[in-house]
């Protein structure tokens, strides 16, 4: 089974909270953290999670989206494949017991189905908080784009054009993309 530790932001989880739910049954979990700028972290976890039943350890819910939609949605997804997950704020999500945990995600994709019209519960804006210009986001089919380039299927001209954005721009994503991919996965031995 595949311990992930997904972390959003500045977001950190309690590592009490880690070894509580891993120690004695695994000896590493595989920690992702995503800046504030994509998910890319978060796209490799589920991937790596897709192969094999998983168990995911997060501090919080609204890790999984920028509003309440895409939060639903992860759930969704983590419920059909059977992914256990530990939610910090949610101590009940943190029984590893597949049917408690189960029945937890289940109960939170209710209450979040519930709230989804209430403008009163909010989760996370897609602004950027912290002010300054907006961040370009990675063009759509920047991830099929980008192992083209690096296999020199496509010269850097091409993904330009394809992506529809301009050299400077290029380059700013290249050199984030990668401290991205560089710094987004770690393996932790307990």
């Amino acid at each position: 089974m595949a311990v992930c530790v997904y972390n959003y932001g500045d977001e950190t989880t309690d590592g009490d909270l880690i070894r509580r739910i891993c120690g004695g049954i695994y000896d590493s979990y595989d920690l992702y953290r995503d800046s504030e700028r994509d998910n890319l972290a978060y796209r490799m976890m589920k991937q790596n999670l897709s192969a094999e039943k998983g168990l995911v350890i997060t501090s919080t819910v609204s890790n999984f989206g920028r509003n309440k939609a895409e939060i639903l949605k992860e759930l969704k997804w983590m419920l059909r494949h059977h992914v256990t997950l530990a939610i910090a704020r949610y101590p009940v999500t943190c029984q590893i017991d597949s049917m408690t945990n189960t029945i937890a995600l289940k109960t939170l994709i209710n209450v979040f189905e519930d709230l989804m019209n209430d403008p009163a519960f909010e989760i996370r804006s897609g602004s950027n908080a912290k002010g300054g210009r907006k961040k370009i986001s990675f063009p759509e089919n920047w991830y099929e784009l980008y192992p083209k380039w690096t296999a020199k299927r496509i010269t850097a001209v091409e993904f330009m054009k394809e992506a529809g954005v301009r050299k400077g721009t290029f380059y700013h994503l290249v050199k984030e993309y990668q401290t991205l991919l560089s710094a987004s996965m770690q393996t932790i031995r307990l």
